[in-house]
């Protein structure tokens, strides 16, 4: 897991891997034109953004997921969001297992789970081995935000 702000970017871009650096500026440069909602293609489906608005749930009404076949890079556009993190670990159990075609499985939230709060122009890279719960926050509080999609197969080529 990867936390950072757009504040520190250029700097924090020197150290970080190409396609990741590629994605944000990428959405960097999307943003800039006030996209709708919905799906936007960077480079098919290796790479795509998926700008969304939801009102934030309780730490009580979310779960938990990962994914194996899509590293996700949630960065915060308005309002303000608390996201769970946990290393995968052995021996827990998936509430709804692994859907290939969906790429993600639902856990329950984990007891040594720490919670992280984006505030807008904040990212957060989860890989597959991390365990997220996005979309917590103040119930009812409108969240906007960007979820872009990397495919793993680029990180490990």
């Amino acid at each position: 897991m990867i936390l950072g702000s757009l504040s520190s970017w250029e700097e924090h871009s020197r150290y970080e891997n190409s396609v990741i650096v590629e994605a944000i500026e990428e959405l960097k440069v999307i943003l800039r034109h006030e996209p709708d909602l919905g799906r936007i293609e960077m480079r098919g489906n290796e790479i795509y953004v998926s700008i969304m608005a939801l009102e934030a749930k309780s730490l009580e009404e979310q779960v938990a997921e990962k994914h194996e076949a899509y590293i996700d890079v949630h960065y915060l556009i308005e309002g303000e969001e608390t996201i769970g993190w946990s290393p995968l670990q052995e021996g827990i159990e998936a509430t709804k297992p692994y859907d290939a075609e969906a790429d993600y499985a639902l856990y329950p939230p984990s007891s040594d789970e720490i919670l992280l709060t984006l505030k807008p122009g904040m990212f957060a890279v989860f890989f597959p081995h991390d365990v997220h719960r996005p979309g917590m926050g103040q119930p009812g509080m409108k969240i906007k935000k960007a979820v872009i999609k990397i495919h793993v197969g680029l990180l490990s080529s």
